[in-house]
């Protein structure tokens, strides 16, 4: 695998991303020119184009992996962890990363290092030993806001079946309460319109107000968006990650409320 240097770093191409090279810290830059600008810096010397914005999430208050979107051949955009591709280029795993069967654990403990040299793959655990007594709490107080078991899951670090289980023994007959389920703020007759309405958090105002869904997004962080309607005496407001699905939704909600 041919590396070069970039700010006294190694660094490798990326598989399947030809335009990007990866630094041995995770610095990741492209080096193949799109235009006439950015070849007569190539052919000045300068080593690469530009570098991408590396992002770190956080979800619920905890810090996730670096994600980075870099674009293919056809311009296609891939959202992809950092560490994934560290793993693959420095050669932590052999070919493509399998992240259904493998995770990554950082040796100092910090998600910002990095460094190839901190990073270590393990076989993928799911163990619901892990769970504290508060952990187990506040599961179940996102489950009955009806928020994604997969994403309670990635929260929490433990697979959607062991999120299943805390929901299983809670609906249990042995006396223990039941977990009750979200409920629509109105009546809907569309059942799968009143479980997402049912998502919503909802503030009652007065029934004459009525606003059409729209996205509110924001400008610093793409997965920030929300969707806000207002119908039937509730404000309704909708955090969500993924722009392009949240404007199919609001396609089908003001088709479904307001045509």
């Amino acid at each position: 695998m041919t590396s070069i240097i970039i700010n006294n770093e190694e660094c490798r191409p990326i598989i399947d991303f030809e335009k990007y090279y990866i630094s041995e810290s995770g610095r990741i830059y492209r080096v193949k020119p799109l235009n006439k600008k950015e070849e007569s810096l190539i052919k000045n010397g300068a080593p690469y184009v530009n570098e991408k914005m590396i992002y770190f999430r956080t979800n619920k208050g905890i810090l996730r992996q670096a994600n980075c979107s870099l674009g293919d051949e056809t311009g296609k955009l891939h959202n992809i962890a950092v560490s994934y591709l560290i793993a693959e280029s420095f050669g932590l795993v052999e070919g493509k990363f399998k992240t259904k069967k493998q995770s990554i654990e950082y040796i100092d403990g910090d998600k910002k290092n990095l460094h190839y040299k901190n990073l270590r793959i393990c076989k993928k655990k799911y163990s619901n030993t892990k769970l504290s007594d508060s952990d187990v709490k506040k599961i179940k107080r996102l489950i009955s806001i009806g928020y994604p078991l997969k994403h309670i899951g990635l929260i929490f670090e433990v697979s959607e079946i062991q999120i299943n289980r805390i929901i299983t023994r809670e609906n249990q007959n042995n006396s223990k309460r039941k977990i009750k389920g979200p409920e629509a703020p109105f009546p809907i007759e569309d059942g799968q319109i009143r479980k997402y309405i049912a998502r919503f958090d909802s503030i009652e105002v007065q029934k004459e107000i009525k606003r059409p869904f729209t996205i509110i997004r924001n400008s610093d962080d793409p997965t920030d968006n929300i969707i806000i309607g207002i119908l039937n005496g509730y404000k309704l407001s909708l955090k969500h990650k993924n722009i392009t699905r949240a404007q199919v939704n609001i396609e089908k909600l003001n088709k479904y409320f307001f045509s």
